[in-house]
């Protein structure tokens, strides 16, 4: 029998931050996954904000930053009636396009989810917290009080041996074992289209040209297809809507694709890979039964439009580990694994509706190219497809462990795309720089611990008293920063806020709120504090 503190189901991208991110805490994990390899059909292409700043955290920020499109392929979406034909549309896209921005330290990323996935291997394979185990499989799952046990299968040789855990992650794909195994239902709601997913390689840059863009959409007589650099050189994905589950034959789906790029030329297109699916976008009931928690794709299916899905698993498996590790450690109460549930599943069901929405909004554009009518309303409701900074940077999580704002949230004209920066309680701390450089966030500061940010108008020592001695009586692990420039906004010259492992607010107060010799009792307010 294996024993482990932590068992993850299914070893690909979220997975492996998974255990990437408990080694952190110095936890370690069992991986194990049913495939021999990385997937080598992607699907995932598009590395968020958020994400980006978790893979700063990991370490390998540049690395993923690498494998991407230059900004030149990630300015604008594309409608066209072929690569090479009349243009209907160019749609910026600021949320993908790969440029300096004031509300980050990192870039966005259009890269490949076999290239991530890549980077987060080598990094799980070198780290002695973690063990892998390809080509085995979770054939039961069950949980008492004291942990969970998983009888898994080798493969390659029918054996069968049980890993007892303290807890079980499931993060093994949309048709999850897991889930399953623990009864959480996948609540979902069908699109009425398939879509036959193509990867292959050809030169195209004869006939893109000056029409980069991160998705390249055609409408030809014979139906629409939409065209997804992968390396900006010659591999590509599309993808081929077809009301019935039945793949096209291959000489037909080559005849599509050049069809699509609008040339009689026999243009070389070997296809690599594919596949037929159907966008399924959907949440579980519950993320969590006792012992076992789902995240990814096991946990929630999102539409490919904006490219939302790894992002908001990634998002998910940053809210559970530090939560696990934290009650593993002896640091916080079980209690406090309960708000991942609370916490997570409105804000993937959120993203999920604004994905359901963009694509809604954006097959309007082909309706009325179809119908020979002005396509002009329906860019101008299509706009946010990679344009939804204010979901993206601007949710606001709740639960028991954040504390409840007092003031309405900064108004903005558009929910979606617009975006205003603001500290606030379940919200995503706001980057600012904190060295003369610009090489040093805020953001930096947060990953293991909670942190007190302060303002540089505070009295710095009234606060790092406080902090030392929550420490010294509780051992949480808690720390004390305090900005360096009077000018940090939003951050106030005189304002506090207690940030969390995953960058989140947990509360936020003025340093003249609070009297003096209470400044304890705030810290302590919302720390998931173990009793004695």
């Amino acid at each position: 029998m294996t024993n482990v503190p932590v068992c993850i189901v299914g070893c690909g991208p979220i997975g492996l931050a998974g255990a990437l991110l408990l080694s952190k805490f110095g936890v370690s994990s069992l991986l194990i996954e049913r495939r021999s390899e990385i997937n080598t059909h992607p699907r995932s292409r598009f590395v968020d904000t958020n994400t980006m700043e978790l893979m700063r955290l990991l370490g390998v920020e540049k690395a993923v930053e690498a494998t991407g499109l230059g900004p030149d392929w990630t300015a604008y979406n594309r409608w066209a009636a072929a690569l090479t034909k009349q243009q209907i549309a160019a749609i910026p896209s600021p949320t993908f396009h790969t440029v300096p921005r004031d509300t980050s330290p990192s870039l966005p990323v259009m890269t490949c989810q076999d290239y991530v996935e890549d980077i987060l291997l080598a990094e799980a394979r070198a780290d002695g917290r973690i063990e892998l185990r390809y080509r085995t499989e979770a054939v039961e799952v069950s949980q008492d009080g004291d942990g969970t046990a998983l009888v898994v299968r080798d493969l390659a040789s029918g054996e069968k041996s049980t890993v007892r855990a303290d807890y079980t992650v499931g993060t093994d794909g949309p048709h999850s074992f897991v889930r399953g195994a623990i009864g959480s239902e996948l609540e979902t709601a069908p699109l009425a289209t398939f879509m036959q997913d193509v990867i292959f390689e050809a030169d195209l840059s004869e006939y893109v040209k000056e029409r980069k863009g991160g998705l390249l959409y055609n409408a030809m007589p014979g139906g629409m297809l939409v065209f997804q650099p992968l390396n900006g050189v010659t591999r590509w994905r599309c993808q081929i809507p077809n009301m019935a589950d039945e793949l096209l034959p291959e000489a037909e789906t080559i005849d599509r694709i050049r069809e699509a790029v609008g040339t009689d030329d026999e243009v070389p297109i070997s296809i690599t890979s594919t596949g037929m699916w159907r966008p399924t976008p959907g949440c579980v009931d519950a993320l969590s039964r006792g012992r076992v928690f789902l995240a990814g794709d096991a946990a929630h299916i999102s539409v490919p439009t904006g490219g939302m899905g790894n992002n908001i698993g990634f998002a998910g498996i940053r809210n559970l580990t530090w939560k696990i590790a934290y009650v593993l450690k002896g640091i916080s109460p079980p209690g406090i694994l309960d708000t991942y549930h609370v916490e997570h599943r409105p804000f993937a069901l959120e993203r999920i509706a604004t994905g359901v929405q963009t694509t809604q909004s954006m097959t309007k554009i082909f309706a009325a190219f179809y119908a020979g009518a002005d396509t002009a309303e329906a860019v101008h409701e299509t706009r946010q497809y990679a344009d939804y900074d204010g979901v993206l940077l601007g949710f606001e999580l709740e639960s028991p462990l954040i504390a409840k704002n007092a003031e309405p949230p900064p108004a903005v004209e558009n929910r979606t795309i617009d975006f205003v920066p603001a500290v606030r309680a379940g919200r995503r701390a706001p980057h600012v720089w904190v060295d003369a450089g610009g090489g040093r966030s805020v953001l930096d500061w947060f990953g293991t611990e909670y942190v007190l940010v302060g303002g540089a108008s505070l009295p710095a020592d009234r606060w790092r008293d406080a902090v030392g001695r929550v420490v010294d009586a509780t051992g949480f692990p808690v720390r004390w920063r305090q900005l360096p420039d009077a000018e940090a906004p939003p951050y106030a010259p005189s304002g506090l806020a207690l940030v969390r492992p995953d960058g989140i607010v947990a509360d936020r107060w003025s340093d003249a709120d609070i009297a003096a010799g209470d400044a304890e009792d705030r810290l302590r307010r919302l720390l998931p504090l173990r009793e004695a």
